[in-house]
Order: structure tokens, then sequence, then C-alpha cells
């Protein structure tokens, strides 16, 4: 976990599945990195999962949104391995919507034919790219993280019927790991910390206060760049009392390096 001190140093903290493309991504940016899950994904099956399902095999839907990469592995998982193919070529004759790069590749992992995929991605984005093909059409949006599907109140607007279901929860994991990352974090040697959902904010603060260390926390992340992805997540950093530095128009975590490494090169001009 010991970060490079050569590079500027970003603390990435996202689920396990997502870490170690995300700190090959980072360091390919020019950053040093130091690296913990700071939240988990943990798989749920909601009331209204089964209604997708059916709607999907059935045809009774005609565009599918899939909100974030870890999606279609954690409907799969809610789905008996040997109709899984037929999950997967009933899903090919609906109009598959990817929201990012990264959620079109975990798709396509799956031999999923993705058919569109917005060029911004962030809620306004998503509900503009969809405006055109909403009216009456009936789309399921799938959804992982609070907060991810709030276009959907857009496409509703547009006209369409929207269903929606929740794949998967994010919980905090709470380990050495992350005991030791809060210790670290308050030796004040980061330079970013990149927080990509309001849960990742949470669990930071939970440990820090554990630790007793919830108050130093907010000033160690307000003398360092703090970056959020989406307003949610800026939002929910502000209720700490951190003022977030960067929030990228884009909401996927390239943009957000892109966006951290100028902050940091600006600042370290002024200085």
């Amino acid at each position: 976990m010991a970060p490079e001190t050569s590079k500027p140093v970003i603390a990435v903290m996202r689920p396990e599945m997502y870490l170690g493309t995300s700190v090959g991504l980072a360091q390919s940016a020019g950053f040093g990195t130091l690296a913990v899950p700071l939240a988990e994904l943990s798989n749920i099956k909601d009331s209204v999962f089964d209604g997708f399902f059916s709607r999907v095999m059935k045809g009774e839907t005609d565009c599918v949104i899939f909100a974030g990469p870890g999606e279609i592995e954690y409907t799969l998982r809610k789905i008996p391995y040997p109709i899984r193919p037929q999950f997967i070529e009933a899903l090919n004759q609906r109009y598959v919507v990817a929201v990012n790069t990264e959620t079109r590749e975990s798709l396509e992992q799956e031999n999923v034919k993705v058919q569109g995929m917005p060029e911004i991605y962030n809620t306004e984005e998503v509900a503009f790219y969809m405006q055109d093909y909403a009216d009456e059409a009936v789309i399921d949006v799938v959804y992982g993280t609070p907060d991810s599907n709030k276009f959907t109140d857009s496409l509703r607007d547009f006209g369409a019927t929207v269903f929606e279901t929740r794949v998967y929860n994010l919980i905090d994991p709470d380990r050495e790991e992350q005991v030791q990352f809060i210790r670290t974090a308050m030796e004040g040697n980061i330079d970013v910390f990149a927080f990509t959902d309001p849960i990742t904010v949470h669990n930071f603060f939970d440990h820090a206060r554990r630790q007793g260390l919830d108050r130093d926390a907010a000033q160690v992340l307000n003398n360092s760049i703090t970056a959020a992805i989406g307003e949610s997540t800026a939002y929910t950093l502000k209720l700490y009392k951190v003022k977030p530095k960067v929030t990228p128009e884009n909401f996927t975590f390239e943009e957000l390096l892109q966006a951290s490494m100028k902050a940091y090169r600006d600042k370290k001009g002024s200085n």
C-alpha cells in the first residue's frame, strides 16, 4: 500500500473489483498510488428484479440502460447459469445503453451488444442522449450505487415508462488495511483523494471517527486536492465541511484523473 513518493500521490478508494484497473490508470496518468477499498460491492436482489428479468425475456422492454460496469455482473449473478445464454440473447434484442466506456467494456465481455452510449457521462447528458428515443418507450434502468440513476425523472418527463432495479449495494469494509489507510492519510502526504461515490465519503469519515480523527480528516482533505465524481459525491463531501477542488464534467475515473493532475500542477505552479 506504500505510495511512490517521487510522484504526486493519489488515494484510490474504489471497490476491490475496480481497484487494480484504477491503479493502472492512475499510474499511467503520472501518479504514485495509495490504494485501499473503502467500499465493497454486496449482491442484492430487490423486489422488482424478477419483473425486469421477465420484461427482457418476453421482449416487453424497449431499452435497457446499465448505469455502471458492475451492473451486468451482478445482474447475471441472479440468473441461474443454464439460462444465462437465453437472457443475453434476449437482451441483445433490446436497445442496450452503456453510460460510459467502462460499462460498455463490461457488457461486451459478457457478449452483450451495446447499441448506445452518451459521449459525456453525467445525469444531464444521459437524459439528453435518450430524449428522442424516450417518447412512449419502455425503459429499464439497472443500477447499483444510490443516485446513479437520477436521470430517470427526465426520461419520464420525455414520455418514457421507466422501471428501475438495483442489483448491488455498497458496504463498508472494516479491516486492518482500512484502519492503516486512515492513519497514513492523516500524515498529510497524500496529494489527491479520489472519491467516486457518496458511500466512500461516508465510510472514510466513519473510519476516521472510530479512531477519533474525524476533525483531522476534514482538515487533511481540505489541505489536499479532493476530487469528486458526480454532484452527489461533491455534496456529500460538503456535508463533512470539505470543499471538493475537482469535479469533472464527465463522471468517469479517467477524467477525474486528468482534472486532478491539472489541479495538482496548477497548485504547484502557484507555490
